[in-house]
């Protein structure tokens, strides 16, 4: 049986046939309407696709529809049942019911490079893939997922002192188009999962559940990866000046406490610094002698067995050449890139996320801002003999974009809209080249 007839008859099973075309348009409208021309499009695709599923004369063709139709439809979770690539994260469905669990489909199996390992952080890893701290580990449900489906390197979503809630929906969506100056971006738009040309914008904040929610959570995902695989915690401190050292302190230790073997500091994200005309305070790492004092502080305040990653956001050449050098002999290691903060507008000109000018762009658009951070990074850790791991991310939605980033020598590479986009990149990239993968450990 092919997936389109599994995914018809689970549709049928579950009486939402006949009702697919207007659950996709309200899903379509759900933050804002197409334009009249392109709406009566997308309303004659689905109609016209629900009427071949129902004579029985759809084929796999239909396939690439279907999954659109159906994941905006909110019928995600029937796609994943049935095998079907699809996002692993509900657009439109609100950040907390998403941390419950993804709606991408899970492996039956893991994927293994054979017995062949690769040194991260000290610890040997299965295949140096991974995910960044972001919304796709959110939580124990989603670092089983991700484990299952073949990332060995996972962060846990930044976590925090007290409560943070998310900014209002929408906080993610697609960006077909080539950016430019601005991104235009719409909360219909659909990029094919597994399409190597994936970008997304993102705008979520830095949410976090308190501590005494999140601590038990890190403990049982911690508990949910295998001996090769490595779970990090990020966080984040808030406040100015010695509070902010002092927060960050604070959280890093609560992490430690919950059975972090390994600390990212989030110094990447918008937090500290003045406020630009846009509303949006800039990541902290652009300011050395803060980030500095974060990171000795942190440091201090850590177990000397812990281990710890400064994260980065792209710094021009002066800034990262001022900045690695002098945490170079506190971390472990350095992860960069964040999303690159841009301009985003839907095609009508109104902003994507209202009330937020500016979010967050990733996947293939940065792709070059990341092989170049990546390559800068490598270079003043040979050039001044230091040792700390890099773990780098940023445009990775196939296995040649991994290869490229790990070639340019990266330790370990993440990857977040490709995660999101494609629940089996992990799967892809192990096929592909783990009997080749340069670097392996030898056992």
């Amino acid at each position: 049986m092919t997936a389109l007839s599994r995914v018809r008859d689970e549709l049928v099973a579950r009486g939402l046939l006949d009702g697919l075309p207007a659950a996709f348009l309200a899903g379509v409208t759900r933050f804002a309407t197409p334009p009249a021309a392109e709406l009566h499009a997308l309303r004659g695709d689905a109609e016209g696709l629900a009427a071949r599923l129902a004579a029985g004369e759809a084929g796999d063709a239909d396939l690439p529809l279907l999954t659109r139709v159906a994941f905006f439809a909110g019928h995600g979770g029937v796609l994943a049942g049935c095998g079907v690539r699809t996002p692993s994260y509900d657009l439109l469905g609100s950040y907390r019911d998403n941390l419950r669990t993804p709606i991408g489909p899970r492996l039956p199996e893991r994927p293994r490079a054979g017995d062949r390992r690769w040194r991260v952080l000290g610890r040997d890893v299965g295949f140096p893939i991974g995910v960044p701290a972001c919304v796709l580990n959110g939580g124990e449900e989603w670092v089983r997922h991700h484990a299952r489906n073949g990332f060995s390197v996972l962060t846990y979503k930044t976590v925090r002192s007290r409560a943070h809630e998310p900014n209002a929906q929408p906080n993610w969506t697609f960006a077909p188009r080539p950016p430019g100056e601005t991104v235009v971006s719409d909360p219909w738009d659909w990029v094919a999962p597994g399409d190597p040309g994936v970008s997304t914008v993102n705008s979520f904040g830095v949410p976090s559940p308190a501590p005494e929610e999140w601590m038990p959570d890190v403990e049982r995902s911690l508990a949910a990866v295998d001996d090769d695989q490595l779970l990090l915690v990020s966080v984040m401190g808030s406040g100015d000046g010695t509070d902010l050292v002092d927060d960050f302190a604070t959280v890093a230790r609560l992490a430690q406490e919950a059975g972090a073997e390994v600390v990212e500091l989030n110094l990447s994200c918008p937090n500290t610094l003045s406020s630009s005309p846009d509303g949006v305070e800039p990541p902290l790492c652009l300011d050395a002698d803060a980030t500095l004092a974060v990171v000795e502080g942190v440091r201090r305040a850590l177990d000397d067995r812990t281990g710890l990653v400064a994260k980065i956001s792209w710094l021009d050449e002066p800034r990262l050449a001022a900045l690695v050098p002098r945490l170079a002999a506190l971390v472990d290691g350095v992860a960069g890139i964040n999303t690159v903060g841009s301009r985003v507008v839907r095609s009508d000109g109104q902003p994507t996320f209202p009330g937020r000018a500016v979010a967050g762009l990733s996947g293939a658009a940065v792709r070059g801002a990341a092989l170049d951070l990546t390559r800068r990074l490598v270079a003043l850790r040979e050039d001044g003999g230091h040792s700390f791991d890099v773990l780098a991310m940023g445009g990775v939605t196939d296995a040649a974009s991994f290869a490229a980033l790990h070639e340019a020598g990266a330790d370990a590479v993440q990857s977040a809209s490709g995660a999101f986009a494609d629940p089996f990149l992990a799967r892809d990239c192990v096929d592909a080249l783990g009997g080749t993968l340069p670097r392996a450990v030898a056992r």
